[in-house]
């Protein structure tokens, strides 16, 4: 199998902090956005032989080949860099595709979603049913209450895909699901992607193929998390450090390894690697192990932030 992870956006909500770093560089509890997916990818290595894995880059690629190269969790990844166009979701896989093997399936993933599931094993499964089913597309959703209202929707009559985007279809027995931002595909739709142009994976390719292929829905349990603006980053960050569990405390150890320290009013989640005392502490706070010492120790109280190499993220420093 074939993996090509979408790293190539611009992250314009989290701006200033994205025009120094890709989003998929920016930390969520320690671990940059990027890495979350590596989660769950040791199922698919063993199911499908998953050793071919693409990265697409566009703003400040070298940051993300950094990311990339340093990281713990797989080895030989190749990078496809797009100039001077970004090419979205449907173009960067074609660009990219000159680095797969023939293999039939791809899998395609944002690189910047965070969501935590029980079911660790569940692209193995969604694998096997786009294999069974032989799926043009199976596309990972979960139940939202904002699908189709303040998100688009992949909108499905039982597992069948019928309609994609935020409008209500005329159908209205269709069932709204929002999309957790990873799909497998059957390599036969790059024919229908044209080479160095910007297009998008759903609106140009698998909605124009609805009615002549399958695509799927599979069904994920999970608890998934808005990070594309500063509030939502900030209010992801303190509900997960409240309902942070073992397995994703030791995958972020794997990266960082880190204590959660209960302090004033909130929870901390502290890189072992960095001495700061408890009584500076307050709310929900994450210190990475890059976090500049000095920083730290000019700083009298810290407060419902982040920090990590020279940063010091709060609310504040977004408005």
């Amino acid at each position: 199998m074939n993996a090509l992870f979408l790293a190539a956006g611009l992250g314009t909500r989290l701006r200033p902090l994205t025009l120094k770093y890709p989003k998929p560089c920016v930390p969520f509890l320690n671990i940059p956005l990027g890495l979350y997916q590596f989660r769950f990818l040791n199922s698919l290595k063993s199911e499908s032989s998953l050793q071919n894995l693409v990265v697409n880059t566009f703003h400040l690629p070298q940051k993300i080949h950094a990311l990339y190269q340093n990281q713990p969790y797989f080895n030989g990844i190749q990078f496809s860099d797009e100039h001077p166009l970004i090419l979205g979701s449907a173009g960067g896989l074609k660009k990219a595709s000159r680095l797969f093997s023939d293999d039939e399936t791809i899998l395609l993933s944002n690189a910047d979603e965070v969501f935590f599931t029980e079911d660790h094993d569940f692209l193995s499964k969604a694998y096997q049913q786009h294999t069974k089913n032989k799926n043009l597309a199976t596309l990972i959703v979960m139940k939202h209450p904002e699908a189709g209202k303040k998100f688009g929707a992949i909108w499905c009559e039982g597992a069948s895909v019928r309609h994609i985007g935020k409008d209500r279809p005329t159908d209205t027995s269709l069932q709204p699901w929002h999309y957790i931002g990873m799909l497998f595909l059957n390599r036969r739709a790059l024919n229908w992607i044209s080479e160095s142009q910007e297009s998008n994976i759903f609106y140009d390719i698998l909605i124009q193929h609805l009615g002549s292929e399958r695509v799927e829905a599979f069904e994920l349990s999970c608890n998934w998390y808005e990070t594309g603006n500063a509030f939502d980053f900030f209010e992801a960050t303190k509900t997960v450090l409240q309902n942070l569990d073992d397995h994703t405390l030791d995958f972020i150890n794997q990266y960082d390894p880190s204590d959660l320290i209960q302090n004033k009013d909130g929870v901390s989640l502290v890189s072992k690697s960095v001495d700061i005392s408890v009584d500076k502490l307050e709310g929900y706070n994450v210190i990475s192990k890059s976090s500049d010492p000095h920083l730290l120790k000019s700083l009298p109280l810290i407060q419902n932030s982040v920090l990590f190499e020279h940063e010091h993220l709060n609310l504040s420093y977004f408005s």
